[in-house]
């Protein structure tokens, strides 16, 4: 095979592919890339089995053919030739020539023939959302995915299609993230659990752009078409937590407030936390005004700010790492906080609407 292309558009696609690689594997063919030459075309394929990211760019082709060739090693070359045309060619001994102007290497590949093949498919159950929408809301709930590998379905976040509407969920079993996006008008009433790792991967592939993505699924898979990229997953089965019966319906305190204002206050008042200490952030809610404390074996901090309130006092608290997760992801100057007892768990949401809502589980006092 021989192809050539300009060196950062080899670049981007060798970065795309390489986040679906697995770094080491006792199958030296998982550590590579797959590439395949056609005219003006090539496909390169990255696959850990778990996820899996295909390319697709033109390029100035000489040779069909294909190999694989190490996807960090060949990276590297790509990333420190200098700018210009590259051309990589391979022969029957599959051994690989990397070259551009003034620089040359020489590599050998494996044999393409057994590489794990991606089992595509097509599907009457897909939607479009663009990239904002889907990156907003990746970036919005994909903190409050679980890791823990005994609740399998918490290690993802559950995708609700009901018409013209999505909602995704993620919880660990300490917070709760909510989001509902309109949507292109389908007939799907259908859901599915995406794993936390696609989500992370691709996340850093989409940009903030309107164009629109494609995501198709079946029972056990989907595949997410961006560009000139395609993401194929695997998707976790099982039933998802009824997150909807933990949702508080009534509240005996609501405080409003500017977003900003409460995150300075919790981030000066953690500052004394250290990392092998579990101590909470206590919050001392009275009319329009909120008190935060926290002592540590260092120390003690206090802070306060204003704040809108409507209801009974109350003093709770939290940990201060969910809590900023959640504020933080709300992405809007002023908020709702709900509250019901010190026990309950805590329900973030807009001043107007429901595009979001966050839960997160106090922590007991010392003292209650």
């Amino acid at each position: 095979m021989k192809f050539s292309c300009d060196k950062q558009i080899l670049t981007e696609n060798i970065s795309v592919v390489l986040k679906a690689v697995s770094p080491k594997s006792n199958y030296p063919l998982l550590e590579g890339i797959y590439m395949k030459v056609t005219p003006n075309n090539v496909k390169m394929l990255g696959n850990d089995f778990e996820i899996a990211i295909e390319s697709n760019f033109e390029a100035q082709t000489e040779e069909d053919g294909e190999i694989v060739l190490n996807a960090r090693m060949l990276f590297e070359i790509v990333r420190k030739l200098p700018d210009g045309i590259i051309t990589i060619s391979s022969d029957e001994n599959l051994k690989t020539t990397i070259f551009s102007e003034k620089a040359k290497y020489e590599i050998f590949g494996l044999n393409a023939s057994e590489y794990p093949a991606i089992d595509s498919f097509d599907s009457e159950q897909k939607f479009s959302i663009s990239k904002l929408q889907l990156k907003s809301i990746i970036r919005q709930t994909a903190f409050s995915i679980g890791t823990n590998e005994n609740k399998i379905t918490f290690t993802g976040a559950y995708f609700e299609v009901n018409g013209d509407v999505l909602k995704v969920v993620a919880l660990d079993g300490y917070r709760m993230a909510y989001r509902k996006e309109n949507i292109s008008n389908t007939l799907l009433n259908s859901n599915f659990i995406i794993p936390g790792k696609t989500l992370n991967e691709l996340s850093k592939i989409l940009n903030d752009k309107e164009e629109e993505v494609e995501i198709c699924f079946s029972d056990k898979k989907a595949t997410i078409k961006i560009d000139n990229y395609v993401v194929y997953s695997r998707l976790i089965e099982g039933e998802f937590f009824n997150y909807e019966h933990i949702i508080p319906t009534v509240s005996d305190l609501t405080v409003t407030t500017d977003t900003k204002d409460i995150i300075n206050a919790i981030e000066r008042t953690s500052l004394l936390i250290t990392t092998d200490s579990k101590s909470p952030v206590k919050m001392d809610i009275t009319e329009n005004n909120i008190y935060m404390s926290c002592i540590s074996r260092i120390g003690k901090a206090e802070d306060s700010f204003f704040c809108e309130t409507e209801g009974n006092n109350l003093e709770i608290g939290f940990n201060h790492k969910y809590l900023l997760d959640a504020l933080k992801a709300c992405e809007c100057e002023k908020i709702k906080m709900q509250f019901t007892t010190s026990l309950s768990p805590l329900v973030i949401v807009p001043i107007e609407g429901d595009s979001f809502l966050y839960l997160v589980l106090p922590v007991r006092l010392k003292n209650e």
